[in-house]
């Protein structure tokens, strides 16, 4: 399914502030946390990489385009 942005994806697959996803560009998987969904564009902060939490939890814009994003069940 091609999408025109993150934030459509995001709608599209129900994801909202506070869901969690996982994708692995080939370097180990990394973790985020979505916490705003804009019009085009989405907001995220890493929690982990490759199993290791992630050293800063500073809140930036995130593509989805690079990874198989999943949705990371409680």
């Amino acid at each position: 399914m091609n999408f025109t942005s993150d934030a459509e994806r995001c709608r599209t697959k129900g994801w909202q502030a506070g869901t969690r996803l996982v994708g692995d560009e080939g370097h180990g998987p990394t973790i985020i946390r979505l916490t705003a969904i804009g019009k085009h564009d989405i907001l995220a902060v890493a929690e982990s990489h490759n199993g290791v939490p992630a050293r800063y939890e500073s809140e930036r814009t995130w593509t989805l385009l690079m990874r198989d994003w999943k949705e990371v069940k409680p």
